[in-house]
């Protein structure tokens, strides 16, 4: 597989899991201190990988839950976010600027703070009052396995995921799955790199507990890490513009989830295939998950999506086109 390492890959997978016992704990001390509302604010990748977890527990619990912009809210407030709320944030350098200037905020409004964090003694970790280590060197899904053990703990300790104990058992053997997905995808990432490496323009599109992974992959990869220009956009949304844009020689990837909304998918699916030449489906429903029940595919799902695009068909199109994913113009290269 290119530039990928198994057995590390394995190692980051296990280290994750080993971190299960010290999210419980959290969780149980935040249930125990009570909260009435759950706050994700992040910025750029972390925030996208929130939003689809966001999606879930909008239909699995009574708790409201919001999703912002770190850079924003600081600026306008938020009223529903007081001291009985709860924050979740993440960063892998533990020092992104609008992340820590909120989380900072949050320190000095008395807002409770829970933080995934790549780097252990940074402002980050500083500025929280629980810290969740995230040591994996790569890999996206890991992330998300911490963010699922944490927030369904807590809807478990209020009686609304009764699986929990299931869900968090089987989830050690994700990333052997993910593994095995990864090799499934590689000759079609190699072959989907090679084709639309050099397109001028491509839309993205996905809906529900894909949305996030659609977003992530087309801005902080595509457009941050190869320079190309993209669309991206929700199924549902793609009807009421995006869809003009669309002909014969424009590619369309379409991520197909596995939740309620992938109707909608299935909708937009068909019109491209009328209208467009170059319809990429990249569906998570081909990707076994073997030892996990049928019920929690649409919660993992994410997982697949991000381990075949940010994983490998970022590599591919790495390859094709001759820019490191390491190089960026303006990202991190001075003050702005």
């Amino acid at each position: 597989m290119l530039k990928f390492n198994k057995e590390v890959y394995l190692e980051n997978g296990r280290i994750t899991y080993e971190t299960r016992n010290e999210i419980e704990r959290i969780a149980d001390e935040i249930s125990n201190e009570g909260f009435k509302n759950i706050f994700f604010i992040s910025a750029g990748g972390s925030i996208a990988i929130m939003w689809p977890i966001q999606e879930m527990l909008k239909q699995l619990t009574d708790v409201p839950v919001y999703a912002e912009q770190a850079g924003e809210i600081v600026l306008t407030g938020h009223r529903q976010l007081t001291k009985d709320s709860i924050v979740i944030m993440a960063s892998k350098s533990g020092d992104t600027k609008e992340t820590v200037e909120a989380a900072e905020w949050c320190r000095n409004n008395g807002y409770r703070v829970v933080s995934l964090l790549g780097k252990p003694e940074t402002p980050l970790e500083k500025l929280s009052n629980w810290t969740i280590p995230n040591k994996a060197l790569n890999g996206i899904e890991f992330q998300y396995m911490q963010l699922f053990l944490l927030v369904f703990k807590l809807l478990s300790n209020r009686n609304e995921f009764a699986g929990y104990q299931k869900f968090a058992d089987q989830l050690e053997k994700l990333p052997e799955n993910l593994l095995k997905a990864k090799q499934k995808f590689e000759p079609i990432a190699a072959e989907i790199a090679e084709k639309y490496y050099n397109e001028e323009y491509t839309i993205w599109i996905g809906d529900g507990e894909m949305w996030g992974e659609v977003y992530l992959y087309s801005m902080c990869v595509l457009e941050e890490c190869q320079w190309m220009r993209t669309k991206a956009v929700t199924s549902a949304e793609f009807f009421h513009g995006t869809l003009e844009l669309v002909e014969e020689d424009v590619p369309v990837f379409l991520v197909k989830g596995e939740g309620k909304r992938r109707a909608i998918d299935d909708r937009v699916e068909r019109f491209c295939e009328k209208y467009t030449n170059k319809l990429v489906v990249i569906d998570t429903k081909d990707y076994a998950l073997e030892g996990i029940d049928d019920e929690f595919r649409w919660i993992l799902a994410p997982t697949i999506s991000s381990t075949l695009l940010v994983d490998r068909l970022s590599r591919y199109f790495e390859k094709y086109s001759g820019h490191d994913l390491d190089t960026r113009r303006y990202y991190r290269q001075f003050d702005y």
